[in-house]
This record gives structure tokens, sequence and C-alpha cells, in this order.
């Protein structure tokens, strides 16, 4: 979710550019500059031309950031703001500082974006609309005209295409945080509100694939399968709130406690990265070290650092020039519930969290050491579901429960009054269970 190239900072928020914008840029320019430069019959020389199409494809650019900062303008208004945004190619994804705390102030700030693009459809259809007025009838349109009636246009129907496609109720689209802060209103259950926008999803996927195969025999073969393949993905994208779901219930009054490296990797600032990558990034170790100067820590390094940098360089760049600041890693309690944890440290975009106050770190929370303890809550709850299971019959078939009659005759049937417990019992309860109570990573 941190993903993206990094294009500077817009009222503190960080925007991000998918790697797909590359591509679809230069798609929108090449396709509209062709088209609109062999037009000169309408008044377009090459240069006009191609200088209209860059215009249209930054400008399309721009409409997405600007849905996204509107989501994050609103959360920010309700406490649960924003710090970075990935523009991906329909839409992108916004860091909240805070998941919100009511259904409210997540149905708020899902409707933003949506409402800020239908009201620049609006504006530039009015735009449009009042080009073609003055000068529709003309024969002899200036350039600059032509070309803003022409960007005016498209940006229009790019905005609605923007909302719209938002608006389907499918994740991670905006329309299915809509569906969950309105089923969590109803229902007052977060975990019913994701069970239901996770169904909602997979029936619109199904709906999508449906329509797009219907028009495969009637019209092209494109159109058709291009929604079979969205629809198809609209169904895959929404079982990841299934997973969230269960990953919540797995670590469901865990806490990072349970999930600590007590004993993280401490290691020189003068480290080169080649030995460090080898030695401490192993199973043994964990994903993430300390980087001390003596008895002075200075930061922290993980994964996360190192590949952003090219495996050449390693040899000859050093940990204290990769790591990250101590100041600059996020900080949270051993007391503190795991779930929200593992939100801070996705959107730190790091390897781990450190576990103390000033300079004192006495743990890291990893995210390695999270997934173990995910990994373990797991496969207790396998182990449990397993016991639970009536015994395998014939065939590997389940037996049923013993019907009365083929209860043991020493039991009375139907069976009276249970006896009362004795005040104290004579031996000490067991349990066979024996629950272990441990934690992983995510969306958000």
């Amino acid at each position: 979710m941190n993903s993206g190239v990094p294009l500077g900072r817009i009222f503190g928020t960080e925007i991000r550019a998918h790697w797909t914008w590359v591509f679809l840029l230069a798609l929108i320019t090449v396709v509209f500059g062709g088209e609109l430069s062999a037009q000169t019959k309408d008044g377009f020389d090459p240069v006009w031309g191609w200088g209209t199409a860059i215009v249209t494809a930054v400008l399309v650019f721009a409409s997405v950031t600007v849905h996204e900062l509107a989501h994050v303008g609103i959360a920010r208004r309700n406490g649960i703001g924003g710090n970075v945004v990935v523009v991906q190619m329909l839409g992108g994804t916004y860091l909240m500082e805070a998941r919100p705390r009511t259904p409210g102030q997540e149905l708020r700030t899902a409707l933003a974006g949506p409402v800020l693009s239908l009201a620049m459809l609006l504006v530039f259809g009015a735009a449009a609309g009042f080009l073609e007025l003055v000068w529709g009838a003309s024969d002899n349109v200036p350039q600059g005209i032509a070309a803003a009636a022409f960007v005016a246009d498209v940006l229009a129907l790019f905005n609605l295409l923007l909302a719209t496609i938002n608006l389907i109720p499918g994740y991670p689209m905006d329309g299915a945080r809509i569906v969950h802060a309105i089923s969590w209103a109803r229902s007052g259950s977060e975990e019913v509100a994701t069970a239901t926008a996770s169904r909602v999803g997979r029936l619109v996927g199904v709906g999508v694939m449906l329509v797009g195969a219907a028009l495969v025999p009637l019209t092209d073969l494109w159109p058709g399968l291009a929604l079979i393949v969205a629809g198809w993905l609209l169904i895959g994208s929404s079982r990841v709130l299934d997973r969230r779901a269960l990953l919540q219930s797995l670590i469901a009054g865990a806490r990072v406690s349970d999930a600590l490296d007590s004993e993280p990797a401490r290691i020189p600032p003068q480290l080169t990265l080649d030995v460090f990558a080898g030695e401490y990034l192993g199973d043994r170790l964990g994903a993430a070290a300390l980087v001390e100067r003596g008895q002075e820590l200075l930061g922290m390094i993980g994964t996360a650092q190192i590949r952003r940098i090219p495996r050449r360089k390693w040899p000859s760049m050093r940990t204290e020039q990769a790591m990250v600041p101590l100041g600059s890693v996020p900080r949270t309690s051993g007391d503190a519930e795991l779930w929200p944890a593992l939100e801070i440290l996705e959107r730190s975009g790091l390897d781990a969290l450190l576990i103390g106050t000033g300079e004192q770190v006495s743990a890291l929370f990893t995210r390695r050491s999270a997934a173990h303890l995910i990994r373990q809550r797991a496969e207790e709850h396998a182990k449990q579901s397993a016991a639970a299971m009536p015994p395998r019959g014939f065939f590997g078939r389940r037996q049923p429960p013993a019907p009365p009659s083929a209860r043991p005759s020493s039991a009375a049937w139907p069976p009276g009054p249970p006896a009362a417990p004795p005040s104290e019992p004579t031996t000490a309860p067991t349990d066979d269970t024996d629950e272990t109570h441990d934690t992983d990573d995510t969306q958000r």
C-alpha cells in the first residue's frame, strides 16, 4: 500500500503515483496527440495537437489525485486524517492515521471522492457547453478555444467514469466502503458489515461477469471479455474482506506483547548492507535490526530499506546510510491491542515498530514476529475445529450423534434434573485445549 513513485507533498499529504500511470499517460498522449494532429482541417496543427494531448493527460492524472485528496481532507476533518495517497489507474488508495470510529465517519470519507468527481464533471461539462454555445456555429474557431473545448469534454467524461466506477460496491472501490458503513450503522457490528460488503462485492462481480458473457455473442468480443475479467477481479478482491475478517477473529484479544521480538539484533553503523542482508535478515534474527554506536541508539533498518537500494551498491553502502532514524520510527506499547498496532505497522511501510520510550528500546514488534503469532493461532484454531468435528464413519463420512435409543442402557433416559454442582471441586479442572493466545499482517 505504500508502493508508488513519490511525486511530492500537497497539504501535508505525500502523493505517490503507481507505475501503471507511466503507460497510461503515454497512451493518452499518443492516442489524442495523433488524432488531434491529423485534424488540420479543423484548425489543429501538430504543435497544438500534441500540446493539447499532453495537457489532457496531465489533467486526467490531476483529476484522480484530487479525488483521493478529497478522501484525505474529509478524513482529517473527522479526526482520522491521512498522510499518503497512492494514485492508481482509476482511483487509488489513501492511508488514514486511524480507523473510522463510527459509521458516519467512514461514510463521509468514502463519499468525498465520488462527490468531488461529480462536481468536477459539472464544472468541465459547463465549460464545454459554454464554449460550444459561443463558438459552435463559427467556421473559424481559434486553436486555443478548440483545444480548451476538447480538454473540457474529455475531463467531463473522465470524471463521470471515475465517479461511476468508484461507486461500484466492490472492494477496494469507494462503493464497498459505503456499503460497509451503511451495514455497520444498521447492524451495529463491524464484523457483520465486513461480511455484508464482501457478499455484495461477490454478487456484483458475478453480475458483471454475466453481463459480459451475454455481450460476447451479441456484440464485439472485447467489451464482453473486458467485463468478464472485471467481474472476476471484483470477486477476487472481495475475498480480501473475508481474509481480513478471519485475521481479526484469529487475533482477537491479542496484545503486542504476544508478538514481540524481545532480543532484536543490534548492529554497528559501519556494517555494509551485503553483510547485514546475509547475516541479520534470516529466520533466526527476524526482519529488522537496531543500529547503534556503542550505547547510542541511532535507528532501525530492515528489508523495506535495503530492497530499495540496488544490490550492486550493497558492498559499499553502510547501514547508517540506509537506516530509518530513531525519531522517524513509530512506537507502540506491549499492552496495546495487536490489530491497531498492525495497522500502524502497515501505514508506516516499515518492518518493525519500537517498544520503549526515548532511547530505551526494549524490543521490536516486527512483521515476522506478528506473522509467527498468527500462524500459531491459525494452527490452534485448525486443531480445535478438527477436535470439534464428530468422528468419521465408514467411507470417510462424519458419524452423526447417537440417537437416544442407541445410548448406553446404564444412562437414565430421559435424564433427570442435573445434580447440583459441589461447592468445591474435588479435583483440579483440566484444560485439554490449552489455547495459545498469540497473532499477522495486512488493506487496508
